[in-house]
């Protein structure tokens, strides 16, 4: 008897999984704060963790948008996006009347990573960058173990977004991206972005349960469609003039192949480009891979991805007017800049049952964003 209940113990202790924190068990941070860390060994420093509330403060001061980082050491049982999902609108992320709010949820010992956009910033455009920010900046920072870099670049990416979204620039066409191939390859060429993978490329070769739901479809859509535009990209292709197959060259070969505005672009890290030889006719073809996922503009002088952007606040938003900021691009590869100047939204007044707690606020979600795993 006394064997047969040891092995009871041993197995209660050893042998259940273990079961992750509540969503109700969360706490909401102190006002000005948009970062909670729950892992036993609390694993985002105070640097980092200092840079999300310097950006997400920018963002909330200018009545642009909110966003928040959630990390947990497990949601076990429950699957991670219905669990960011429920804390998303648990806590209203985002301005009340915009939904503007982004969650950046990290599962640590689960491996696993939530984005989570409010209605108000989940048009086309947004879901891409969403998909490019996990794809391109959170993912392969886990998986060179540094999570503080992958908080770091997700939440840089998703303060990014929140600015260039629709919501924020009512007057502008549908956002420009790294992807728009204004005077670079003909459409006989293929140029392609990471989250699109066009029909033709070049040559011949409710209640909560129910949008968990939805929230984790979107998020297994979107990964597959990144697998399926890498596997576009490496497909081999064939020479038009002689049939043959051509090679891929390697990132040292294909410099000599690119023009000087093309190598600035790749060592910035804004654009990729491909070059496919064929060795019988001696004859490359160039494709161009532009990231959603950038901090470098097009610069209007050169056309090339090299500017880069800064800003400052000239007036700030308040409850009662808007604010205005003026916006400086200098171009890397021509030396070009231009300068300008925006309006931002006044400023949203929270709930009176958020404010005295935290700085979020009335927010919604449908389950909008990007799921990944390390």
């Amino acid at each position: 008897m006394r064997s047969w209940l040891g092995w009871l113990v041993v197995f209660c202790v050893f042998g259940t999984p273990a079961l992750g924190v509540t969503v109700n068990a969360v706490p909401l941070p102190a006002k000005g704060t948009w970062t909670v860390d729950l892992t036993p060994t609390h694993v985002l420093t105070p640097e980092v963790r200092a840079e999300v509330d310097q950006l997400a403060n920018a963002l909330n001061d200018q009545g642009l948008g909110q966003l928040m980082v959630v990390m947990v050491g497990t949601t076990s049982p429950r699957p991670s996006r219905e669990f960011a999902l429920a804390l998303f609108n648990r806590w209203g992320i985002g301005h009340a009347g915009r939904d503007d709010g982004a969650l950046l949820f990290i599962a640590y010992s689960d491996r696993k990573a939530e984005i989570i956009l409010g209605d108000g910033i989940d048009e086309p455009a947004d879901q891409e960058a969403s998909d490019a920010v996990m794809a391109q900046a959170i993912v392969p920072a886990f998986k060179r173990k540094d999570p503080n870099e992958a908080v770091r670049g997700g939440a840089q990416g998703l303060k990014e977004l929140i600015e260039n979204s629709r919501l924020n620039n009512p007057s502008a066409d549908i956002p420009s991206t790294d992807a728009d191939l204004e005077g670079q390859a003909p459409a006989s060429e293929a140029s392609v972005s990471i989250t699109q993978a066009p029909a033709s490329m070049t040559e011949s070769s409710s209640s909560e349960p129910n949008l968990g739901f939805f929230a984790g479809a979107t998020g297994v859509v979107g990964a597959v469609g990144l697998a399926g535009s890498a596997w576009l990209r490496r497909r081999p292709r064939k020479c038009r003039t002689c049939g043959n197959l051509r090679a891929r060259l390697g990132e040292a070969q294909d410099d000599a192949h690119l023009d000087p505005g093309q190598r600035r672009e790749e060592s910035l890290g804004s654009v990729d480009y491909d070059v496919w030889w064929c060795e019988s006719c001696e004859d490359g073809t160039v494709e161009r891979y532009g990231r959603f996922f950038s901090s470098f503009k097009r610069c209007t002088r050169c056309r090339y991805v090299t500017g880069k952007q800064t800003s400052r606040t000239l007036r700030s938003a308040t409850y009662d007017h808007g604010g205005e900021v003026e916006v400086t691009v200098r171009c890397g590869h021509c030396d070009y800049v231009t300068t300008s100047r925006h309006s931002t939204p006044r400023r949203t007044r929270p709930s009176s049952s958020s404010s005295s707690r935290s700085s979020s606020g009335g927010g919604r979600s449908s389950g909008g964003g990007s799921s990944g795993s390390w």
